[in-house]
């Protein structure tokens, strides 16, 4: 009898350490899944927003730097659909602020110490600067540099503090790039088309 009985205790004690535990793992998963799963897949998408901005903008500049001339690629910039609207619609992107400027470089060594230049005006470009001038031969990059917010799929609550991808947006800088093409002249002004 009294084997019965310990027996029968141990069977108790047994269900209640299982029961226990099956009722604490409801709120651990819970928790689990409240604190790092979904944070951590929500993070997850601030990457595939960056490629998709990053592409758009490499995109843009590639365009922009076979434009004519300069005036005419600051215009394309602006117009409809512009950049920044284009970053906008692919949703969570906000544009602070958007740079364009043609940087100009001496490809070797030249007169004077400058060796780098960027111009964000049309006709801004020194004639030593120019294809013909005195730091000739140089390079001309067009480059666009675009200060941007980019949010994950939802934010938190504030919490006293901002966390940039939990509770506040990402400051993210974009850049990229091209070449310019076109280093011609106009044949009415006899101007090079970069300096237009």
């Amino acid at each position: 009898m009294r084997q019965k009985a310990h027996s029968s205790k141990r069977n108790h004690n047994r269900r209640n350490s299982n029961g226990a535990q099956l009722a604490e793992f409801g709120p651990a998963l819970a928790l689990l899944v409240g604190i790092i799963i979904v944070p951590l897949l929500d993070l997850s998408l601030l990457p595939i927003r960056w490629i998709l901005a990053q592409n758009l903008v490499n995109d843009y500049s590639r365009q922009l730097s076979l434009c004519e001339t300069f005036s005419q690629s600051l215009r394309r910039l602006n117009a409809f659909p512009s950049l920044s609207s284009r970053l906008r619609d692919l949703g969570g992107i906000r544009t602070d602020s958007i740079d364009m400027h043609l940087k100009v470089s001496r490809v070797s060594g030249g007169a004077g110490n400058q060796a780098e230049l960027n111009i964000s005006t049309p006709g801004a470009i020194p004639g030593v600067w120019l294809p013909n001038g005195a730091n000739a031969p140089c390079s001309y990059l067009l480059e666009i540099q675009i200060n941007s917010l980019m949010s994950p799929a939802f934010l938190f609550p504030k919490c006293g503090i901002d966390i940039p991808g939990l509770n506040s947006p990402v400051p993210l800088l974009l850049t990229a790039s091209h070449n310019w093409e076109n280093l011609g002249r106009d044949p009415r002004t006899h101007c090079f088309f970069l300096n237009e």
